[in-house]
């Protein structure tokens, strides 16, 4: 049987240089050594780190369950602010079904360019705090998903993972005037229960999320994932308030500060969009109207928050905006890590109405995605509003016209 580690192109990073235009070299940026390292072409850590500084590895690739294009922009996101090194990239000629999903590429005048070709890469990033995790990201393969699993499991218990986190979404009939829904899985208790907006008894198609998340949780290391729900007439566009749930949710469960700045800011320019588009149709109108009244009626009227313990009282907006203030004024680089992990949900508090912070509902309850949201196909579908057509889709970047 072949090598699963064989598929791993193993990346060694030269001190003290950038490894690549898209790769900011840890050492040469922050101070930080970087906490894996390549020796005989094979990634290992470079000393052992305690429990809790354990390093951790979010999963987020595009494929079947990327809806609102999640995956490029928690990539665009997290490398784009973040201090990161390329550690090892998957060999994509064994993965990939080129005439399936023909990659795109420039033609200019008399001469052909800028070949995209499919990736899937391992990356080793900082976050706000400086505190390193992985990030595995590029594109679902199409191929070998067994021997790709266990691959990543194989450097899980190399490097000593201490907790997996998939992020991906879904495209179901929910209203983009109410907040984000989530359907939370896993292993990990803590992480997963009461936190579901909508957790249906389903078949559904499986990704490769689905199964890595399978295998993870049978070799017993702590896996857990969170699917989120994009209002399916925006599913095929950038939907930038998917790409800051999930980094809200991940960031909860990793104890990391990750930065949603920017998407929240795209977040309101893409709703302004949106709401001037849906205002000028009438039948897309009537849509989101029977979306809202069929959320309103089966929306969960409870969602605990990663962000507080079981016997905390949930903050209000002003504690809120006291707590982020006095962090700014007061931050040492250099404090000690149990108050840099206290100091951790200050990325996630800078909006006080996100779902996260307060018990409100999140997602419909049972409705039938119909044609447009096949994915998940709920055992007990009656309940929904079988009236709801899918309507015309809403293109967020058109400012003049609904599509």
């Amino acid at each position: 049987m072949k090598d699963p580690l064989d598929l791993l192109h193993v990346h060694p990073a030269a001190d003290g240089e950038e490894e690549s235009d898209s790769s900011i070299n840890l050492g040469a940026q922050d101070g930080h050594e970087s906490s894996v390292s390549a020796e005989g072409g094979a990634l290992v850590l470079r000393e052992a780190a305690p429990p809790a500084d354990r390093l951790s590895l979010l999963v987020s690739w595009s494929g079947h369950t990327d809806a609102g294009s999640l995956s490029e922009q928690l990539s665009e996101s997290l490398l784009g602010a973040l201090p990161h090194r390329r550690l090892a990239s998957f060999e994509v000629d064994e993965l990939f079904d080129y005439r399936s999903r023909r990659p795109q590429i420039t033609f200019t005048g008399n001469r052909f360019s800028n070949f995209e070709a499919p990736s899937l890469e391992l990356y080793e990033v900082r976050d706000a705090l400086g505190r390193p995790f992985l990030f595995l990201t590029g594109d679902e393969p199409d191929y070998q998903w067994d021997r790709v699993s266990q691959a990543v499991l194989a450097l899980v218990e190399r490097l000593d993972v201490k907790l997996v986190v998939l992020v991906d979404a879904l495209g179901l009939p929910t209203p983009h005037t109410r907040p984000i829904g989530v359907t939370a899985h896993g292993n990990r208790p803590d992480l997963i229960d009461g936190i579901s907006t909508w957790g249906p008894s389903a078949q559904i198609e499986a990704g490769l999320s689905q199964f890595l998340e399978l295998r993870v949780a049978e070799a017993d290391r702590d896996v857990v994932g969170y699917t989120l729900h994009v209002p399916h007439y925006l599913a095929g566009g950038r939907f930038p308030h998917v790409a800051v749930s999930a980094l809200e949710y991940a960031g909860a469960a990793l104890e990391l500060m990750l930065p949603t700045d920017e998407l929240r800011e795209s977040s309101r320019m893409v709703e302004q969009d949106i709401s001037r588009q849906v205002a000028q149709n009438t039948e897309i109108q009537g849509m989101v109207d029977r979306l809202e009244r069929n959320f309103d009626e089966y929306a969960t009227p409870q969602q605990r928050s990663l962000l507080v313990k079981d016997d905390d009282a949930v903050p209000d907006a002003e504690e809120l905006g006291a707590a982020v203030e006095a962090y700014l004024r007061h931050h040492d680089p250099a404090a000690d890590a149990e108050a840099a992990r206290a100091a951790s949900i200050e990325g996630l508090l800078d909006d006080a109405s996100t779902e996260l912070g307060a018990p409100s509902p999140g997602g419909a309850g049972p409705v039938d995605p119909g044609p447009e949201g096949d994915h998940v196909a709920p055992e007990n579908p009656g309940s929904a509003s079988r009236e709801d057509p899918q309507g015309p889709a809403v293109d967020p970047e058109n400012h003049d016209r609904p599509q």
